[in-house]
C-alpha cells in the first residue's frame, strides 16, 4: 500500500519537473531568438539617431550667422566703399537663408527617430526640429526685412546648438543603457 501511495507523488513530481523543464527551454529559446532581434533593433535605433544627429549638426553649422558672415566677407573684397558693409550683411543673410532652406535631411530623418523611440528621445528630436524651423523663419524674415534678426534670447543659433546637445545626450544615454530622465 505504501508503494501505491508513492507512485502518484512520483508521477506528479515528474510531470511538474517536465513542465518546468519545458517552460525553461521555451524561455531560453525565446531569449536566444530575442537576443539577435534586440541587437538588430538597437542597431537600427543607433543608425536612426546618428542620421538625425548628422543632419542636425550639418544644418546648425551651415546656418550659423557668423559662418555665413565670414563667407560673405570673402565674396566682397575690402574696399573704401561705404555700401560695402551693407552688401556683406545682405549677402550673409542670403547665404543663411539658402542654408536654412535645406531642412529636408532633418525632415526625412525625424520620423525614423520618432518611430524608434523611446518617447523622451523622440520628443527631444521633435523640439530640435522645431528650433530648426525657427532658424528658417528667422532667415526668411531677415532677408525680407533687410535686417539682421534673431529670435529672442538666447540667439537662435545657440538655442539650436543647445537642442542638439540635449538630443545627443539623451540618445547616447539611452543607447548605453542609462536610465531615462525623471519626468
Amino acid at each position: 500500500m505504501a508503494a501505491l501511495v508513492g507512485i502518484p507523488a512520483t508521477v506528479i513530481t515528474a510531470a511538474v519537473s517536465a513542465a518546468a523543464a519545458y517552460a525553461g527551454a521555451r524561455a531560453q529559446a525565446r531569449g536566444a531568438h530575442r537576443g539577435p532581434v534586440d541587437a538588430i533593433r538597437r542597431q537600427h535605433q543607433r543608425d536612426a539617431y546618428a542620421a538625425f544627429l548628422e543632419a542636425a549638426s550639418t544644418y546648425s553649422y551651415e546656418t550659423q550667422w557668423r559662418r555665413n558672415h565670414v563667407q560673405a566677407q570673402t565674396e566682397f573684397p575690402v574696399s573704401g566703399d561705404p555700401g560695402q558693409i551693407e552688401r556683406v550683411r545682405q549677402r550673409a543673410r542670403e547665404l543663411r537663408l539658402e542654408a536654412a532652406q535645406l531642412i529636408d535631411p532633418l525632415r526625412r530623418t525625424l520620423p525614423v527617430v520618432q518611430l524608434e523611440g523611446p518617447e523622451y528621445v523622440a520628443d527631444l528630436a521633435q523640439d530640435l526640429f522645431r528650433t530648426a524651423i525657427y532658424v528658417l523663419v528667422d532667415a526668411r524674415a531677415a532677408v525680407e526685412d533687410d535686417e539682421d534678426r534673431q529670435w529672442g534670447e538666447p540667439r537662435i543659433d545657440q538655442r539650436l546648438a543647445d537642442r542638439i546637445t540635449a538630443y545627443t545626450t539623451a540618445a547616447r544615454d539611452y543607447l548605453n543603457g542609462n536610465a531615462a530622465p525623471a519626468a
